[in-house]
């Protein structure tokens, strides 16, 4: 038996005043309870939102290619490692 026969089945039991009761209660959830779909950003607005507070100067310090240098600093880092 699912939840909603077993709700169904329960409120053939019960007085009127309480089914109102229980359609107030269920109105109240329905105003509480309202699916919030998130909006579909593109990865380069995700991007632009992540690095909107940091500074020019500070930006401007960073490589333009970070891959250009990719096996340089890969290769480096694992041999500090060993």
């Amino acid at each position: 038996m699912t939840t909603k026969e077993i709700i169904l089945q329960e409120l053939e039991q019960i007085t009127p005043s309480q089914l109102d009761e229980v359609l107030d209660f269920i109105r109240s959830l329905k105003q509480t309870v309202k699916p919030t779909e998130k909006a579909y950003k593109p990865i380069w607005e995700v991007a632009d939102d992540i690095i909107k507070d940091i500074p020019e100067e500070v930006i401007s310090q960073l490589p333009k290619d970070g891959a250009e240098n990719h096996d340089f600093y890969l290769s480096k880092n694992l041999h500090q490692e060993l």
